[in-house]
């Protein structure tokens, strides 16, 4: 039977909170990108054979991302090719060692500080990332947020197939998984945009869900970001200073 390393983490009940503060992951609370540095991490490991290969695809759709023109699907067979086969246990140990070593020592002291300020407000918090749920889950839980949403990976007999699942957390895909996950904590009768909601992003990318919130902020924001940030009087934000 297959299953999927889910989206999402559990979280406290939304009516009882006051506000609602998505963060994206990579080059936002992250000086770097989680998925590029765990390429790296991969290629050491011996669990991808032509790295020299491999990074030049990754190089590529990098490239495409930047440009706003990425092939998610493209870019997910890429990404997950390494996983094939491999057992989830194993996956998830080893992305503990990398989370300590690669992530945690690249997070952005200030974005740190401004998860807590939401948390002492009664907002929840989220993270919202492109970067795949075995990446993304572990480190939201070591930062007590109360949920991270990512593209799931399909699981068959306690092994990686090597494919994604459900809905894919890029673009308008952010705010599609958003919304679900919204629909899943708030009681029906309840509207989802009573509560105030605060954004931040680097990438043009994030547009759509920079536009759903109340308070957009641009991260250290690409160059399209930033003209549209200036544009329209959102704040930017220079984050600079790593946790360690």
């Amino acid at each position: 039977m297959m299953n999927t390393l889910r989206e999402t983490t559990t979280s406290l009940p939304m009516p009882l909170t006051t506000g609602l503060a998505i963060f994206d992951l990579d080059d936002t609370l992250l000086d770097g990108d989680a998925t590029g540095l765990w390429t790296d991490w991969q290629i050491q490991q011996g669990w991808i054979k032509d790295g020299d290969e491999y990074r030049a695809i990754w190089t590529r759709q990098m490239e495409d991302y930047m440009a706003g023109n990425l092939d998610m699907e493209d870019h997910l067979e890429h990404l997950l090719s390494p996983l094939i086969g491999r057992n989830v246990a194993a996956v998830t140990a080893e992305v503990e060692y990398f989370i300590e070593a690669e992530l945690i020592p690249r997070l952005f002291s200030e974005g740190l500080e401004r998860i807590a300020w939401h948390q002492a407000q009664g907002h929840q918090v989220v993270i919202i990332s492109a970067s795949t749920a075995q990446l993304v889950a572990p480190l939201a839980k070591r930062l007590g947020v109360d949920a991270a949403l990512a593209t799931a990976l399909e699981i068959d007999k306690d092994c990686y197939t090597g494919q994604a699942t459900g809905i894919r957390t890029f673009r308008d895909g952010k705010l599609d998984a958003l919304k679900a996950w919204q629909a899943e904590q708030l009681p029906a009768q309840t509207d989802m945009r009573m509560q105030p909601c605060w954004g931040y992003s680097d990438s043009r990318n994030d547009l759509p869900l920079l536009e759903f919130v109340d308070h957009p902020y641009a991260v250290r924001p690409d160059p399209c970001l930033a003209a549209i940030a200036h544009e329209r009087d959102w704040q930017t934000l220079h984050w600079q200073s790593r946790a360690r």
